[in-house]
């Protein structure tokens, strides 16, 4: 392993140790020194990476919204181009269906990213909505294309309805984290939510 892995490796132990800090403690709770104890590093090894604590709160936010976009739409949106409205609303159950399985994985993690970080200040809500702009931004071109083959409504603005799309997704997230408390499992979440599109959707 050359030094840039290795000091790609030890910033990810450090985003990684941060993280299971903020969801065990909470964020405002964890000092500086109880990351770099988790992480088995001394403190000056923190700072050659990050100014401070909310250095790493920022590298734990982009790593993490990547990664709950990896798992959400990576393994159902990869190479998916559907034709009609029916595969794309096969589309979205799957990944309604995976927004569930990311919570029974990492119930934490979506925990911490949507709930509790936006929370803590301006700046890390500003940081979230620029991450969420990346999910919109994708949601779009694929509305788009939709308008184009024909399958879907063209009097739609592609971008409100992405972010609408995006909103529905954030529902079930949080419909998930509930785990059934409101009354609904997964089955009549999915079921509803892709009834709901389909009405929209559709020309």
């Amino acid at each position: 392993m050359n030094a840039a892995d290795r000091s790609a490796k030890r910033r990810a132990e450090l985003v990684f140790a941060a993280y299971e800090l903020f969801v065990d403690k909470g964020y405002r709770t964890v000092v500086v020194a109880d990351i770099v104890a988790r992480a088995g590093v001394s403190h000056g090894t923190f700072y050659n990476y990050f100014t401070n604590k909310r250095g790493v709160l920022d590298a734990v936010i982009d790593h993490y919204f990547a990664l709950i976009r990896e798992r959400v739409f990576g393994r159902a949106v990869t190479g998916q181009r559907p034709q009609t409205l029916d595969e794309f609303c096969a589309l979205f159950g799957r990944v309604v269906d995976h927004c569930y399985e990311l919570v029974a994985d990492e119930p934490g993690l979506v925990s911490f990213i949507l709930l509790e970080a936006t929370s803590i200040d301006d700046q890390v809500a500003e940081r979230s909505i620029r991450n969420l702009t990346v999910y919109g931004d994708e949601a779009t071109s694929r509305l788009k294309k939709g308008m184009t083959l024909g399958y879907l409504d063209p009097e739609l603005d592609p971008r409100l309805t992405g972010e609408i799309l995006l909103s529905i997704l954030l529902s079930a997230l949080l419909s998930a984290l509930r785990a059934g408390a409101d009354g609904l499992d997964q089955k009549r979440v999915r079921n509803d939510l892709v009834a709901f599109v389909r009405a929209v959707l559709e020309p």
